[in-house]
């Protein structure tokens, strides 16, 4: 259920990342965005998050009211990270084998953010050793360029930008 949760939960508002003023910057300046994820390693995951997109930890291992799941969120700029651990989750592949690839499952499979300088984007996640899933290419019915990359937990997040 936790890659269930992970895609259902996948709430990724479209956001628009400037261009760097900095070659290390490309997420510098987030306009707005959320995304809340049940993870199996609530550390791993915000250590991902926060490395990949420069986020900070604001609140860290607030448990519930029933002692079932921690949650850590992270900010950076406008951009809101919540990931969740809850004991009684478990991973799409072993809720559901049959169904644990994105495409073959109901429901929201990747999250996108549009970015002002989609090459620097690039760059940069690649010079931090992040899973890319696809390279740039152009949409030309979209009339985006886009690129999409894969976080810890292997939830895509597709970027688009001129």
């Amino acid at each position: 259920m936790n890659m269930l949760r992970h895609r259902a939960s996948l709430v990724f508002l479209l956001v628009c990342l400037p261009a760097a003023t900095a070659a290390r910057e490309p997420f510098a300046a987030v306009r707005g965005g959320y995304i809340a994820l049940s993870v199996a390693d609530l550390d791993a995951s915000a250590k991902w998050y926060a490395d990949t997109f420069d986020l900070k930890i604001v609140r860290n291992h607030s448990r519930s009211p029933d002692q079932k799941s921690v949650a850590t969120i992270l900010t950076g700029n406008g951009l809101i990270v919540e990931l969740v651990q809850h004991a009684d989750a478990m991973a799409l592949r072993s809720a559901a084998p049959a169904l644990s690839r994105a495409f073959q499952i109901h429901g929201i499979f990747k999250a996108g953010v549009v970015v002002d300088d989609l090459d620097a984007a690039f760059q940069e996640l690649e010079a931090r050793k992040v899973d890319i899933a696809f390279r740039v290419f152009s949409d030309a019915a979209l009339a985006y360029r886009t690129f999409a990359i894969r976080d810890n937990s292997g939830n895509m997040i597709q970027f688009f930008g001129k």
